[in-house]
């Protein structure tokens, strides 16, 4: 019966010390680990903080548009400023504007919709080709309609145009209802509008 109790005790033992290696090689083998893991998890910070904030610049710069802001932007910036425009309308963007582009410098898409949008940051009145690249974009990209949204207005062929082919135009006057809108749904969560929609 002793020698029971000495293996048993030995065994124990030698379990006891099996464990405390076991779980000392496994900090050890993870300890080289630490720092890229550490960095991992600094840099996704990083990312998920210039995030919120390049969010928060675009909504600010957003509020406070009037259509005087939007006579003084470029045209990347009119496409920045509306891709921020239809967000707050309820639609999910896609920012494609480059030099081959295929005619689409937005894409919207709703449950129902793929909307081939073309930006136009005129002086003077869009013509007839803004229309064209809008419908061979719809075809590219595989849209359910087209539309063509100027700061400005449109010629009488450029309207002739989109009547006939099923492309919805946004001039100045229906850009700025649609500034409102977004106004009117701040206002119904209580914030406060920053611009005016029909200043000139």
């Amino acid at each position: 019966m002793p020698d029971i109790q000495r293996v048993l005790s030995a065994l124990q033992q030698r379990i006891a010390e099996w464990a405390s290696r076991t779980v000392t090689a496994g900090w050890n083998a993870f300890l080289p680990f630490v720092p890229s893991l550490v960095a991992t998890a600094a840099l996704l910070v990083l990312v998920a903080v210039a995030g919120i904030a390049i969010r928060i610049r675009q909504d600010r710069v957003f509020h406070r548009a009037t259509l005087r802001s939007i006579d003084a932007m470029d045209g990347t910036q009119f496409e920045e400023f509306l891709a921020v425009l239809f967000t707050h309308l309820g639609y999910h963007v896609q920012h494609i504007g480059m030099s081959h582009d295929f005619g689409a410098d937005l894409v919207l898409t709703s449950p129902r919709h793929r909307i081939v949008v073309q930006a136009k940051r005129y002086a003077g009145n869009v013509g007839i080709g803004a229309v064209q690249e809008a419908l061979g974009a719809v075809q590219y990209y595989c849209g359910t309609r087209g539309m063509v949204v100027a700061s400005s207005g449109f010629t009488e062929s450029a309207r002739e145009l989109a009547a006939r082919s099923g492309i919805e135009l946004w001039d100045r006057q229906r850009l700025a209802a649609a500034m409102a809108r977004t106004v009117s749904r701040g206002r119904a969560v209580g914030r406060k509008p920053a611009y005016n929609v029909h200043e000139e």
